[in-house]
């Protein structure tokens, strides 16, 4: 590699350490470096938000994760999930083909393999409910909803399936 192998590195955390900023000015988020010499960043403050990177009386900067405040997934990239991901790819197929009941096989097996896996849990209820088991398709909604907190879109979706089978 040579005596060049230095300077690249640097330049390459250089570069990261640009990114991070940049991502955060991005989300709203003013991000400071700590002065400790280790590199690290903390939120100074975020937008529309309470959070300080300090206490009120001024004290010491301390280090906050935003990545840690969401909800999480705690399926999500293990082999179970990936899995189940492409059980439930074929059960869309079956879904689209208007074979419901099939394809509410295919969820559940999906279910099986990734109990934590909500857009499994989301298709199953929409296969039930395509298949004439509106009151299966509704319990099984409103777990979807519970399951997909890391994803609010998808969360919204299980919602309102829920809602449109009387679950509320």
């Amino acid at each position: 590699m040579g005596s060049s192998t230095g300077p690249k590195v640097r330049l390459l955390c250089a570069l990261v350490a640009l990114g991070v900023g940049l991502a955060a000015c991005a989300h709203g988020e003013e991000r400071e470096t700590l002065g400790d010499g280790s590199g690290r960043t903390t939120v100074d403050a975020v937008e529309g938000g309470t959070a300080r990177s300090g206490s009120a009386a001024g004290g010491p900067a301390r280090e906050i994760s935003t990545d840690r405040a969401m909800a999480t997934d705690p399926g999500a990239g293990t082999p179970a999930r990936e899995a189940s991901r492409r059980v439930v790819e074929e059960g869309k197929g079956y879904l689209i083909a208007g074979q419901p009941q099939e394809a509410a096989r295919r969820f559940e097996r999906a279910t099986r393999i990734d109990p934590t896996n909500g857009f499994a849990y989301y298709y199953l209820g929409r296969a039930r409910a395509e298949s004439g088991d509106r009151v299966g398709a509704a319990g099984v909604a409103q777990k979807a909803e519970a399951l997909l907190g890391p994803y609010p879109e998808w969360r919204e979706r299980a919602a309102r399936l829920a809602a449109s089978l009387g679950a509320r």
